[in-house]
């Protein structure tokens, strides 16, 4: 049960946390799932006593208008295959033969260059079951010419209804989504929006399912303090080894207030993931023609002044290596944790770490990827949903 005083803690966070967003955009959209509010616990460590909370993030309206309206037509992309060999795959994969047969008729009269390009109806896309829609996605997720295959939106916590909770969506319309979506490592994909689209009746729904699809699951960190607890030891681990000491004084100040319970985590983090943390990238961050990415985030992380010189992957591993020296050790707050692509050795994600399992990130460079807490399995159902990333930790030098 949810106390009147938590209750107001996390009001009073939601609002603090969006502040620095306040003055260049429209306020972030913060969602508490307050029905299904559990607190959740981190393990032992030398972080103190943490536990969680989840909560949902989705874009400003403003950067919603800015979404196109998909068509209501959909298409799949096949680069490099011939007619017969598109055809035999749908019907292998278990697709229903007729409807194939229909929409194949129909497909091989609009064929140009060397993609083949299929075009599946509602029903088709509607009947299938879901082992043939797990088969037939993952190949269209090979192409990014099949952009909300290739990045679909990602259902983390595996529950449709659970994660569209007081959206704003019609239960028939959640209803529809989790009919077609689809396992996707340890939660659920959703790439049909050109199908759900369909069925909805006005300007008003639209907006409402792309605002809906760009919602995201964050959680709201809390450091427990006891009676008994060493301050002493919170403050080594979370100052990084004295490389963020503002904490320190705040330690200091919390041993001398009697009866205080929690700490919110984001106000132990540097000053300019404190500025960003759950908040969508203003237009401000993209005067130069590109967003901040994971890249940008982490190795800003210790940064008073955010800097943007990490545009590309070069430059982003030469700062690294100038910075930073390769950790071998436990994990500890701070620590940059950068991944690679198992088969090509490629880096393609980094984030900072903070407790337990759980780092601070941007995921890729869309203006509809909040700054956030988030777990290090929801990083892999988004980037490495067939194979985990190789895992290199480096650890700010101390200057």
């Amino acid at each position: 049960m949810i106390t009147v005083r938590r209750l107001a803690t996390l009001l009073l966070l939601a609002a603090t946390s969006v502040s620095a967003q306040l003055f260049e955009d429209e306020p972030l959209a913060i969602k508490l799932s307050l029905p299904s509010m559990m607190v959740h616990q981190c393990k032992p460590g030398p972080w103190g006593d943490l536990e969680y909370h989840y909560l949902y993030l989705e874009a400003p309206m403003s950067t919603v208008e800015l979404i196109n309206v998909p068509s209501r037509n959909a298409v799949w992309s096949f680069p490099g295959k011939s007619a017969e060999e598109v055809h035999e795959f749908l019907i292998s994969s278990g697709a229903p033969s007729e409807e194939v047969k229909s929409c194949f008729d129909y497909s091989v009269a609009y064929q140009t260059g060397g993609i083949f390009k299929f075009f599946p109806s509602a029903e088709l896309i509607s009947d299938l079951e879901p082992g043939p829609r797990q088969t037939i996605y993952a190949e269209l997720r090979r192409w990014p010419e099949n952009k909300s295959y290739h990045a679909p939106v990602v259902i983390a916590s595996g529950d449709v209804f659970e994660w569209f909770r007081n959206s704003g969506l019609k239960d028939e319309t959640i209803a529809h989504i989790e009919k077609l979506s689809y396992p996707l490592g340890n939660a659920r994909g959703f790439s049909d929006v050109s199908t759900v689209v369909r069925g909805l009746y006005n300007d008003e729904e639209e907006l409402a399912l792309l605002k809906a699809l760009t919602r995201t699951r964050s959680l709201i960190l809390s450091l427990r303090i006891k009676p008994d607890t060493d301050t002493a030891l919170l403050k080594r681990y979370w100052s990084a080894g004295y490389k963020s000491k503002d904490v320190v004084t705040l330690f200091d100040a919390v041993a001398r207030i009697e009866g205080l319970e929690t700490i919110d985590v984001t106000r132990l983090l540097p000053p300019t993931p404190r500025k960003y943390i759950y908040t969508f990238p203003s237009r401000s961050l993209g005067v130069d023609g590109t967003y901040p990415d994971s890249f940008w985030a982490s190795l800003n992380f210790f940064n008073y002044f955010p800097d943007e010189q990490f545009d590309d992957i070069e430059k982003v591993m030469a700062y690294a290596k100038e910075n930073y020296d390769i950790s071998t050790g436990p994990l500890t707050f701070g620590d940059l944790i950068i991944m690679r692509d198992a088969k090509s050795g490629r880096a393609i994600h980094s984030c900072v770490f903070i407790a337990d399992d759980i780092v601070y990130s941007k995921n890729g460079r869309s203006i509809f990827q909040p700054f956030m807490l988030v777990k290090l399995n929801d990083i892999y159902n988004r980037i490495a949903i067939e194979e985990k990333p190789q895992l290199e930790v480096w650890r700010k030098r101390d200057r």
